[in-house]
């Protein structure tokens, strides 16, 4: 197994860092990040070893070196000749320590005036250029926080340092993540906090995880684009999207402010220079017809983690998981459905009885069992469904909804609902996809060729909390109306103004915040989303020894 020169620093910094980025390939980007990389291109270019008169060496641009022996490869952004010896420059945003004791790593006391994991980085860059014949007796260290140039020695303590941290980073790639750190001020400033989650998994480790934990979110302000008209193109120029409807003037969009892209119907058009930055930057493309159907998906190769994957696939193999991953999504869509009836009006019959619906869930112990309390639960709450809706439910003879149907939808109310049903699929399949997990392998629908199942099983709280409610809402409020339909023979779809309104409540929807149950924070449905499916992430990883779906009060 090889190991990255540059993950070492993580290793050392933090075990737990160092799986998700080296082992899961997990990375995400925050201010520091950014500002760390623009400092590694300004330190390639004007740290670049340069040829002197008394040298016939190259001058490489950058060096890129391996040692089979030590199995570790690294990049050299910066390096300096100096009498002959080859001295490795690094270049750190941080500050440099500040009256610290000396530090140790490995049993191993290192330098107190730089950085333990820069040191260990530094070092393994010395080896590699030894390994590779050239002279290396240490290296140079620049923090810009403080503007500290310190020259690290490469003693033999550092040495028999970075090769345990060498031999640990190997152990920690084969085997389980290793817990989070706890109460650790580096915590906050870490990249991966949002994906780490080190709070919420000591949480849900307790038997009653009812402690308030902070979650520090990546950006919550990024949107997505719908494009439904035909005859709209889409295209890159620059760093931002450009709208270029069939009538109308073009729209300049920002790429940093779309998570990701949805094309409604057929007749859009979009360049392929847009898709490969698309793919470049983690925003999905989502292919939906004009009744909401999902049709398909394109996102780029970012989330993809075999390791996360093999243990889904082994997991949702085993009948045990399967049932008890089950019981919890259904438990929580039941559970959510007799909040919503109890909230708005709904029968004072119905609600007793999905009630006892939820006492047969706890105690089922078969996938078909709790299919059976699904459906039973499905007909007592569909049933009961116009009771919320204040609008007269019968126009021209024809009852606005006529219990659940779809593919088509053959009324108003069953095409709110499939339009909204069909949008959630779509935003779970992309929160699934950015995990790194298998939209298409399932632990509780059925798998078939092209159908979303692990999507369909994360969705089924939620159709409640956003499907149902925004139904309801919007016929209710009017801001959609009949006129808003075409409600043909056969089937019943928004029109195009009915849709671009749908779509804008919607979005609205997915930006109201909600107490999470648990963790005590507030995020955004789109945000829990996410949450939801790391937590499931968490729970295949055997982080965490229990998977929790979103249940409202």
């Amino acid at each position: 197994m090889t190991i990255q020169v540059r993950m070492l620093n993580e290793a050392v910094y933090c075990e737990r860092l160092f799986h998700f980025m080296h082992v899961q390939g997990i990375f995400v980007e925050n201010l520091e990040t950014v500002e760390g990389t623009i400092q590694h291109e300004r330190a390639e270019k004007h740290h670049r070893l340069k040829e002197g008169p008394d040298t016939d060496m190259p001058a490489p641009r950058t060096l890129m070196l391996g040692d089979p022996a030590l199995e570790i490869i690294g990049k050299l952004d910066a390096v300096t000749l100096d009498d002959g010896e080859w001295l490795p420059v690094e270049e750190k945003h941080s500050a440099s320590p500040a009256g610290q004791p000396e530090f140790a790593v490995q049993g191993h006391q290192l330098d107190p005036r730089a950085w333990p994991n820069d040191q260990i980085q530094l070092c393994a860059q010395g080896l590699l250029l030894r390994a590779n014949g050239y002279r290396c007796r240490g290296g140079w260290l620049f923090y810009r926080g403080n503007r500290k140039k310190i020259f690290i020695e490469f003693s033999e303590s550092l040495i028999s340092a970075t090769l345990a941290v060498i031999n640990r980073a190997k152990e920690i790639s084969l085997g389980p993540i290793p817990p989070p750190l706890t109460d650790s001020p580096k915590c906050p400033r870490c990249s991966l906090n949002s994906v780490c989650l080190p709070e919420e998994v000591e949480a849900l480790k307790k038997e009653e995880p009812t402690t308030k934990v902070r979650l520090l979110t990546h950006r919550d302000d990024v949107g997505v684009l719908y494009a439904s008209e035909p005859g709209t193109r889409l295209s890159k120029k620059s760093e931002s999207i450009i709208v270029l409807p069939r009538t109308g003037s073009q729209i300049r969009i920002p790429m940093k402010d779309v998570s990701h892209i949805s094309v409604i119907g057929p007749g859009v058009q979009l360049t392929t220079p847009l898709l490969h930055a698309c793919g470049e930057q983690g925003i999905a493309v989502t292919f939906l017809s004009f009744g909401g159907r999902f049709m398909g998906q394109f996102i780029g190769p970012r989330g993809i983690n075999p390791y996360l994957r093999r243990r889904q696939f082994s997991n949702f193999e085993q009948d045990r998981v399967r049932v008890k991953l089950a019981k919890e999504v259904i438990r929580a869509k039941v559970s959510n459905q007799r909040t919503f009836l109890r909230r708005n009006g709904g029968s004072s019959v119905a609600i007793p009885e999905l009630k006892t619906v939820l006492t047969d869930i706890a105690i089922a112990d078969s996938e078909d069992r709790i299919r059976g309390l699904e459906g039973y639960a499905a007909r007592i709450y569909m049933a009961h469904f116009l009771d919320m809706i204040k609008v007269p439910v019968e126009i021209d003879g024809k009852r606005i909804m006529e219990g659940r149907n779809r593919r088509p939808p053959k009324d108003p109310v069953n095409a709110l609902l499939s339009m909204g049903y069909s949008l959630l699929v779509r935003d779970v399949t992309v929160a699934i996809s950015s995990v790194g997990l298998d939209p298409y392998f399932g632990f509780f629908h059925s798998l078939e060729p092209g159908r979303p199942a692990l999507a369909l099983d994360l969705v089924e709280p939620y159709r409640t909390l956003v499907g149902d409610s925004l139904a309801i809402r919007l016929l209710n409020t009017k801001e959609i109306k009949m006129e808003d339909f075409y409600w043909g023979p056969d089937a019943c779809v928004l029109k195009p103004n009915g849709r671009r309104k749908y779509f804008a409540a919607y979005e609205q929807r997915m930006s109201e915040m909600i107490t999470h149950p648990v963790f005590g924070y507030r995020l955004s449905y789109r945000r829990m989303l996410e949450l939801d499916v790391r937590i499931l992430g968490q729970y295949l990883m055997d982080d965490i020894p229990e998977y929790r779906a979103l249940v409202t009060r």
